[in-house]
């Protein structure tokens, strides 16, 4: 059983997850609509280090650092399991996500996940929103936004690593799911763009043409990136994700 004077800490790499304790009829359980829920609460705070903690001491938690910090922990519930994480608990935290959604007054769980990623990625960078979009991504199967968004913010953590192979593979996984009608036209071009330039990284030149026919030449029309097609077609070996990478619509 958690106590409501307790937490565990996870530091990751631009944000701290502060897991409270919580009791039966506690007034944290009180305050955060689950009277009768005996477990730990995630609560999001960006930075790391004395000085995110002392912003938990000084300030407190708000409702809607719960909310971020649901998004975030429920990635660390599957990919980066610690001794606290218990699995009765994500029912708690997904009907916490329903009542944020509503006092939130959300359109949808959808808005609400594009929402807090936009919020995190402008706090803590695009590491950090893009395990919200990873989480939202399973919760929210079928939007095609939060996989264009989620591709923007990989190609960014791709250029920080030295070995991508697997994000490549994720970022052109998403674009075949995705509904190219329900994105942005910039954002369509450019998404279509970093599919082509992941499957040359990846050296898979089987699948090049087919992806030609059906992503980049109905879709890509700016400039910018038709040139850079070509040159990176031409000359592959020449350049690093970095070199490729385009900054997202706004």
């Amino acid at each position: 059983m958690a106590n409501e004077d307790f937490f565990y800490i996870s530091e990751n790499e631009n944000c701290t997850i502060v897991w409270q304790g919580c009791v039966k009829n506690s007034s944290c359980a009180k305050r955060f609509y689950v009277p009768n829920y005996e477990g730990v609460l995630p609560f999001f705070i960006s930075g790391v280090g004395d000085e995110a903690l002392d912003y938990a001491k000084t300030v407190g938690f708000k409702e809607v650092d719960l909310m971020k910090g649901i998004l975030y922990g429920l990635y660390e519930f599957d990919h980066q399991t610690k001794p606290w994480h218990q699995e009765k608990d994500r029912e708690t935290l997904l009907y916490l996500l329903d009542i944020f959604e509503k006092g939130f007054k959300y359109k949808n769980q959808e808005a609400m996940i594009l929402n807090v990623s936009a919020n995190v990625r402008k706090e803590s960078g695009n590491a950090t929103s893009r395990i919200v979009l990873e989480v939202g991504n399973i919760l929210v199967p079928q939007s095609s936004k939060i996989k264009s968004d989620l591709i923007f913010d990989l190609w960014e953590v791709i250029c920080k690593k030295e070995e991508s192979n697997k994000l490549f593979k994720e970022v052109i996984n998403l674009i075949y799911q995705i509904d190219l009608l329900e994105i942005n036209s910039m954002a369509k071009e450019i998404i279509c763009f970093y599919g082509l330039c992941a499957l040359v990284f990846l050296r898979q030149l089987g699948s090049i043409d087919s992806y030609l026919q059906k992503y980049i030449y109905p879709n890509v029309k700016m400039k910018e990136l038709t040139d850079a097609i070509d040159a990176l077609l031409r000359t592959p070996n020449n350049f690093i994700p970095e070199d490729l990478r385009v900054a997202a619509p706004q």
